[in-house]
């Protein structure tokens, strides 16, 4: 009694005993797919991206000067005047702004206005060295404002000294921005792109994994209603079709504990009953054989009636003790057709009383004592519940065919009914323990019969033959 209190106060809290086991999710799979896999997409992404920036940046610049370095080349080699004309021109071709100065450093010719010329060329710089080529640029501040300065030392022109090439530092850096942006939009763009690819990938895997959580959990608390939905065609199909099977044989294996446990009670509780009215039924075939006895002109067709009422209802009850005892009795032997003889007799008065047919038939075949049987108690007490089941089925004014024959070492005993058959909710569960489709029935009966049949190394099947319900009772026969 403890122990099933200490059973029921552990289950009566399910959700505390499930929570005992349940942790915090500390970190999602779904970030654990997305976070490391994003990442490296990031950096891969980043690194491609600054380096084609980059790399377009030089090139741009490249590209630049050595357009520059043409234009100031040929200036620098040519032997016509370099006027503001001609540096006008260069300046359309190139975009860059020029400014001349002759051997004094006296300015000649710029494209930009004089004033701002002349403050350019009073700007402490580095000198132009005799290279026959554009110098590198300089950055240099001029009323607040950067120039990227180079230039080239006139080679035969006799009035030109000194070819300044001046670009604002604000242009360059736009042109820079030309090639470098975009390949970092392409980068940020594709990095995004994958970024978003890879969360709904990562939140679809983990809304399935939550869906499978959730209902690990139910189960958990015995909850077996619904069944988790399967789609697709991976390893998380897998596992819900698992989770599947296991739900299911949770709930069988759950059932039959239930089961169990009401027919354990309910065996003890039978045992002790059936042995009260043994002993009760006992005497009361005791009285009536006194009777009979000492008192012979009495009514004698009634008490052998009562007499054999007595008698079946004992041997129901000793069928119902062999379903209680640990330990079997040792089995006795004997013939079908002896055993239904007595069944006849034990039951003529309520078929009789019901108006009901009672046939018995045995096969061409047959021969005496060719249907020898190993526990003729316990098969007496099945086909005894067979027959009568019956008899229930199709009274009053039905009819009942109990059918011998043999296969092999087999006995085929088949016991029909013309009554309306098995009601289509217990069809399939008729020989499971208290299934039963009689109002006042316990349903222990058919589970009985079918547990002898087993024991004899044969079985107990059912089925509906044109208007007839048959039930066929299948025995090793011995010799």
């Amino acid at each position: 009694m403890a122990a099933c209190l200490s059973f029921c106060n552990l289950y009566s809290g399910p959700d505390t005993v499930y929570s005992a086991f349940e942790q915090p999710m500390r970190w999602p799979i779904r970030n654990q797919i997305l976070m490391p896999f994003a990442l490296l997409q990031g950096v891969v992404i980043m690194i491609i991206s600054f380096n084609a920036s980059w790399t377009a940046a030089q090139r741009a610049e490249r590209e630049s000067i050595a357009r520059l370095d043409q234009v100031v080349r040929t200036l620098s080699e040519s032997r016509f005047p370099v006027q503001s004309s001609v540096l006008e021109q260069m300046k359309g071709l190139s975009g860059a702004d020029f400014i001349a100065t002759d051997a004094n450093g006296i300015l000649t010719a710029s494209t930009l206005h004089e004033t701002r010329a002349l403050s350019i060329l009073s700007t402490p710089r580095a000198t132009v060295p005799d290279l026959g080529r554009l110098s590198e640029f300089q950055p240099v501040s001029v009323a607040g404002e950067m120039w990227l300065i180079g230039g080239v030392q006139a080679q035969r022109s006799p009035d030109l000294k000194e070819l300044l090439v001046l670009i604002p530092e604000s242009e360059w850096q736009a042109i820079r921005n030309e090639v470098v942006f975009p390949p970092l939009l392409i980068g940020g763009g594709t990095l995004l792109a994958m970024v978003g690819l890879s969360y709904m990938i990562a939140a679809k895997l983990g809304a399935r994994l939550d869906r499978m959580q959730r209902h690990v959990g139910k189960l958990a608390t015995m909850e077996f209603e619904n069944l988790l939905p399967v789609s697709g065609n991976d390893e998380l199909t897998s596992l819900a079709l698992s989770i599947n099977r296991m739900a299911v044989d949770l709930q069988r294996a759950t059932q039959l504990i239930r089961m169990s446990e009401r027919t354990t009670l309910i065996t003890q509780v039978a045992g002790g009953l059936a042995h009260q009215l043994r002993n009760s039924i006992t005497g009361a075939r005791m009285a009536i054989q006194l009777q009979m006895r000492r008192s012979p002109n009495s009514d004698v067709e009634s008490l052998l009636v009562a007499n054999r009422q007595l008698s079946l209802t004992e041997n129901q009850i000793r069928c119902l003790l062999s379903l209680t005892r640990d330990v079997q009795q040792e089995p006795l032997p004997g013939q079908i057709d002896q055993i239904l003889e007595t069944i006849r007799d034990l039951l003529e008065p309520q078929f009789r009383h019901s108006a009901t047919g009672l046939e018995i038939e045995f096969s061409a075949e047959h021969v005496p004592n060719s249907l020898a049987v190993a526990d003729a108690e316990q098969i007496q007490s099945a086909l005894l519940n067979l027959i009568q089941n019956a008899l229930e089925a199709c009274r009053p004014s039905g009819q009942v065919r109990v059918v011998v024959s043999l296969i092999e070492d087999s006995i085929l005993v088949d016991v029909l009914d013309n009554g309306p058959g098995i009601a289509d909710d217990v069809k399939g569960r008729i020989f499971e323990p208290f299934v039963t489709g009689k109002p006042e029935g316990i349903g222990l009966g058919l589970t009985l019969a079918a547990q002898v049949a087993e024991s004899a190394d044969g079985r107990l099947t059912c089925e509906r033959v044109e208007s007839w319900t048959r039930f066929r009772f299948q025995i090793r026969r011995i010799r």
